[in-house]
This record gives structure tokens, sequence and C-alpha cells, in this order.
């Protein structure tokens, strides 16, 4: 085990046994072998802890904790990365799956474009595997990023990146990964892979489907707002997604002429967008097509 290339999976889980196999397998076939993966149980009363076992036992690469009580995922998460070894970090879910050569693509990329932060496009897949929706990152993913999260669920980062950052806030439930994307895309350098490399599952029993979607709104906006100071003065772009993004939520808990004020602003920026933006690139794709 190489420290230097090895990458720490971290697989928070509860009460995951429908499809954990099918998610550990696609670890196990990845073609870059040089990992880890760490499976932090949150108190699961299913057969999760005999089906983690059955793998520890096979491959000396997996590990098994399961929590005394149960943490949620930022801190399950929290725990996982403490314990990691990697120079590489990511993490996944029970019912999600790496394409096999996801792994090795994203550390390539890590390495040869010297980045800290990489991520992919992802299908979304029901509970059954089959495809019904794709996550892609927009072009302008450096300054859509305040805009929503473009990055989905197949990415890695570098240690460097952990040591800076450091761990998961708790206070975010579910969107602490968001909130961990606005501080890296405001601090490291990041590269895009345009290419699907994981499988989103989405079914009722998923975590983001099974609660209410105006909380995640809340937190959501929370998070936007705590961290845009990082970004420093935004330029017209991202100004556009970030009152925006704003005006969508609509869960702000300011008075109603702040509510008004967001709207306001996305409405005017909207303008410009559409001027500066979107029919110059209509006018240029028309010209260019009419010289073919």
């Amino acid at each position: 085990m190489d420290l230097n290339k090895l990458v720490s999976i971290v697989l928070p889980i509860y009460n995951g046994e429908k499809y954990m196999r099918l998610s550990i397998e696609s670890i196990i076939n990845q073609t870059y072998k040089n990992w880890e993966l760490i499976i932090i149980d949150d108190c699961s009363t299913d057969d999760t802890a005999k089906i983690a076992n059955e793998y520890v036992e096979k491959d000396e690469r997996i590990k098994y904790y399961k929590n005394e009580v149960n943490l949620r995922l930022p801190k399950g998460l929290n725990k996982g990365f403490s314990l990691s070894k990697g120079c590489y970090l990511t993490w996944t879910s029970d019912d999600n799956l790496y394409l096999p050569n996801a792994i090795e693509k994203m550390v390539k990329t890590l390495q040869n474009q010297q980045t800290d932060f990489v991520f992919a496009d992802c299908d979304i897949i029901d509970e059954n595997g089959k495809i019904i929706e794709i996550i892609k990152a927009p072009k302008d993913y450096k300054s859509s990023i305040i805009g929503g999260n473009y990055v989905g669920a197949c990415f890695m980062y570098t240690r460097k990146v952990y040591n800076t950052i450091g761990d998961y806030n708790p206070k975010n439930f579910l969107v602490e990964d968001y909130d961990y994307w606005l501080k890296i895309f405001a601090r490291f350098e990041i590269s895009n892979i345009p290419e699907v490399l994981y499988q989103y599952r989405w079914h009722d029993g998923a975590l983001t489907s099974t609660e209410k979607r105006e909380k995640i709104n809340d937190v959501c906006e929370k998070v936007l707002l705590d961290n845009i100071h990082l970004f420093g003065k935004l330029n017209l772009m991202q100004k556009y997604y970030f009152y925006s993004q704003l005006n969508r939520l609509r869960n702000c808990k300011k008075s109603k002429s702040d509510r008004n004020y967001y709207r306001n602003k996305a409405k005017i920026l909207s303008f410009y967008y559409l001027i500066k933006v979107r029919i110059p690139n209509k006018l240029l794709r028309m010209f260019h097509l009419s010289r073919v």
C-alpha cells in the first residue's frame, strides 16, 4: 500500500443492506487498486454489519467501524476521514456505484492537471438501475457553483484540501457537501471530467428524497450566505448566479423587503445576462452555422 498514492474512500451507512454489496463491489472492481475503504456504520439494525464484515474478512483494504450512537452523515464522514491514511480522499453511499475506471481517472486528473479537487458527471438511476437523468457540470462551473450544487456525487480531493478546510459542518446536515464545495471552489484549483464515472441511485429510501425540500432550501441558503465572502468581489456572472439562487430558494429568514431585494436583483441581473451573454452567444452560433 503506497500511502503517497493511496485513495481513502469513506462509506457512511445506515441500514443499507439492500444495495451495499453493489456499492462495495463497484469499489473492489476498480482499475485503480491502491485504495482503502472505511465503512462507518451509523447504528444499523439490519444486516449491514454482517455484510460489511464479510468483505473485511476477504479484503484487507476494507475496514469497518460501528458507531455507539447515531452520528448522522456529517459526523460520520468526519469520523471516517479522521481514520483515513490516503493522500486522496472521497466518499460514496451504500446505494451508489462507481464505474470501473472512476478512481483511476480522478487520480490521474489530480496528478496531471495539478489541481486539488476533481469531479465528474453522474448518471441518476432508479431503484432498478435504469438511467433516468444525468448530472452534468455547466461549462462555467467555477462561477456557477454559487448558483447551485453541480458537483454531484463523483469527486475526489487532496489531503491538502482536508488539512485546510477540516471537517464537514454538522449544522449543515443535508447540504454539508455543498458547504464544503463552496469552500473548496473559493480557495483551490478545480478540474472537471466531462464523462459519466458514477451512478447515483434515486429511490424512496434515499436520504435527500425523504427530507422536506423546504428544510433543504433553508439550510442551503444559509450555507450560501455564510460562504459568499470567500469569493471576494463578484463579477457579473457570479452575481447573476448568486442572486438567482437566492431568489429560487425563497427561504431567507430576513424581512420581506430583503426577499424582494433578492428577487429584484435577480431580475436586473437576468436582463444583463441576457444582453451580455445569451444574445451574443446566440449570434455567434448563428454566424458560425451560416458559414458551414
